[in-house]
């Protein structure tokens, strides 16, 4: 980003905060419809996970980031939850994050009884840095016929998951790139990054998966709110069941064919978004 760039970035963030200084890192704004969609929604009655606003929520998430399917889930920390056991990755298996996050990344790996190992990040993205992934993966892993398996505790590496911090990218291409040559999957935790791209692919779509968060100090609020972002049909086929209390779908019967969880994201809160 150029300076010039960063400049008229200035200029607009000083027009929506003229009397505050310094300018707050996070602070919500609703200048558009919001009042009016909340209204909407509790006139509707349906303001729990079942309505139209979430339906269109995500769609408008499909189109801002160009992946082929998102499903809304009630918060971040949720959503990285969903999105590790859905796609497979087994309890007490180990995932490759990075050190300076919140501590929801940590929370939705130990929520899906995974285990984070934590590296380094670089200082000038503030993501997890390649050469600290490259270090890891030389220096601590054994290389077995089923997998990668940490030298330290015996664990599986299952993935590894960067986080883009503070909407920056990390190296993700680098990163992609050493999970494809390494044989491991990748997530993203793209909590804070809607609206970030490399090149024209925006983040959370180097990976199998990625979340988005709609926490109050987001780019995009709905007070509290997640999604999981994916190209993959069958995975966000899973998402959606197992994050709907497992039920089947039928016009009258409740039918729930295992264990689920109730964590899609409620109607009146996809209505803000």
């Amino acid at each position: 980003m150029n300076d010039r760039r960063i400049e008229e970035i200035l200029d607009f963030i000083r027009m929506l905060y003229p009397s505050e200084t310094p300018i707050p890192l996070h602070a919500p704004r609703f200048l558009g419809n919001e009042k009016k969609y909340l209204i909407e929604c509790i006139d509707s009655t349906y303001v729990s996970y079942v309505g139209r606003f979430v339906t269109e929520f995500e769609e408008h998430i499909k189109k801002a980031t160009k992946a082929n399917h998102a499903v809304a889930i009630v918060n971040g920390t949720a959503a990285l939850q969903m999105m590790i056991m859905a796609v497979g990755i087994k309890p007490g298996e180990e995932i490759i994050t990075q050190a300076l996050t919140f501590a929801a990344s940590a929370a939705g790996i130990k929520h899906a009884g995974a285990e984070p190992a934590f590296i380094d990040v670089d200082r000038d993205t503030m993501g997890m840095s390649p050469s600290s992934l490259k270090s890891f993966l030389s220096c601590n892993v054994e290389r077995l016929v089923d997998g990668l398996y940490d030298k330290g505790n015996g664990r599986r590496i299952a993935a590894v998951m960067p986080m883009h911090t503070f909407g920056h990218p990390a190296r993700i291409a680098e990163i992609s790139a050493i999970c494809e040559e390494e044989g491991l999957m990748l997530l993203e935790d793209a909590a804070e990054s809607l609206g970030s791209t490399v090149g024209d692919r925006h983040t959370g779509l180097f990976g199998k998966a990625a979340i988005l968060s709609f926490n109050g100090n987001k780019p995009v609020t709905t007070g509290g709110g997640g999604m999981v972002i994916t190209n993959d049909e069958t995975l966000a086929a899973r998402v959606r069941h197992i994050s709907t209390t497992a039920k089947r779908k039928h016009p009258w019967e409740f039918y729930h064919d295992e264990v689920g969880y109730n964590l899609r994201l409620p109607n009146v809160n996809a209505a803000l978004g």
